[in-house]
């Protein structure tokens, strides 16, 4: 597979010169690039390039990579990739390391993407090169197989792999081969068979799963929890700021525009003074566009950036909430069946078969190790 038109090999100095620089940056703001925290890997992602036109468009960037890790076949790489190659890098990172806290990629915007502006292509890359330097600063991530892979594979060994996890998508979408159907009754039925559990867990969850938790844990994710919506409606104050500012400096330049206007129409001091003012109003709008790319730099994309990585601390926590009540669900199953059988066994005359599946039952819940000890109950 050859590169996507528009990206050739740069210079071997420009390279360096570009991975330096992106160092400096990674190391000088998180909203600039994402610092790493050991020196093992310098990761840029740069050259941005808009492939096609309409809503099939698309943006690849070039993502250059220097790392000291032995298990990588080079010491630097370079390697050519999209949106969609990222997303599947983060779902493979979320399904392999479950548990484990990940950095954000930046949300998917169809109105932005369907526009692809300079500025909405710059912040996603931006916001790109901070989800890798992030996800290489990890201590377990930084040496996962999936990150390894999304870094040094070549465009065919990576269209591989994405054909590889779109074919296992689309059968677990299918089902195999009991299809939707088979899936909606096995879903069914296991919703069934919790019976009471399920009930109990869906309504009282709160309560049943703080009591199981550890007490400082629930302190940490109700702080979390309460963060987030503060922050949340922090960067929706701080956007609502940066358009009233954009809106400020379009009404500035239209002011000086209609004094430019009106001063055609006098003559002598008065055409002068009006010209003046439409001059320092061209000039107020300069100092005022430069002030709004510093007001969304230094404090809305760092409140965004922080929303992002506080939602991807509390999808953990939500993650081991869905656990736990798993767990707790089938722990009540299961002993609803022991229970069952407990029973069967002190009943005279009970069927051998009824006796020999409620074993069979128990023993497929996990409650049984030891034939014996479960006899003992």
């Amino acid at each position: 597979m050859q590169a996507p038109p528009g990206h050739q090999a740069a210079p071997a100095a420009a390279a360096d010169s570009g991975m330096q620089a992106a160092a400096a940056a990674n190391g000088s703001s998180s909203a600039g690039g994402g610092s790493a925290s050991s020196s093992d890997f310098e990761i840029v992602v740069t050259d941005p390039v808009k492939q096609g036109e309409g809503v099939s468009a698309y943006v690849s960037y070039k993502v250059r990579t220097r790392t000291r890790l032995p298990q990588y076949n080079r010491p630097s790489c370079e390697v050519i990739r999209r949106f969609r190659d990222f997303a599947h890098l983060e779902s493979q990172l979320a399904e392999k390391h479950r548990g484990i806290i990940l950095p954000p990629l930046p949300e998917k915007n169809a109105v932005q993407k369907f526009q692809m502006s300079q500025e909405f292509i710059e912040d996603r890359r931006r916001a790109l090169q901070v989800f890798l330097n992030r996800a290489a600063a990890h201590p377990v991530l930084a040496k996962s197989a999936e990150l390894q892979l999304f870094l040094e594979a070549t465009e065919d060994t990576w269209a591989v792999e994405m054909a590889r996890g779109q074919a296992a998508a689309a059968g677990a979408a299918a089902g195999g081969a009991g299809g939707p159907k088979k899936r909606l009754e096995d879903a069914v039925g296991w919703i069934k068979g919790l019976g009471t559990a399920a009930t109990s867990i869906v309504g009282s969850s709160s309560r049943a799963a703080d009591a199981a938790e550890d007490p400082e844990y629930i302190k940490v994710r109700d702080y979390l929890v309460a963060l987030e919506s503060h922050l949340s409606e922090a960067h929706r104050q701080a956007s609502r700021l940066a358009a009233k500012e954009v809106e400020l400096g379009e009404a500035t330049l239209e002011f000086g525009q209609a004094l430019e206007r009106l001063g055609r129409l006098e003559e002598g001091n008065v055409s002068e003074a009006f010209s003046q003012m439409s001059s320092r109003s061209a000039e107020l709008v300069a100092a005022r566009r430069k002030g709004c790319e510093a007001l969304a730099a230094r404090f809305e994309a760092p409140l965004k950036e922080s929303v992002r990585s506080v939602r991807a601390v509390t999808a953990v926590c939500n993650d081991r909430a869905m656990a736990l009540a798993m767990h707790m669900a089938a722990k009540h199953d299961v002993d609803a069946k022991k229970v069952r059988w407990a029973k069967l066994r002190g009943t005279p005359g009970s069927a051998q078969d009824k006796l020999t599946e409620a074993e069979r039952e128990v023993r497929a819940g996990g409650a049984c190790q030891d034939p014996a000890s479960c006899r003992e109950h």
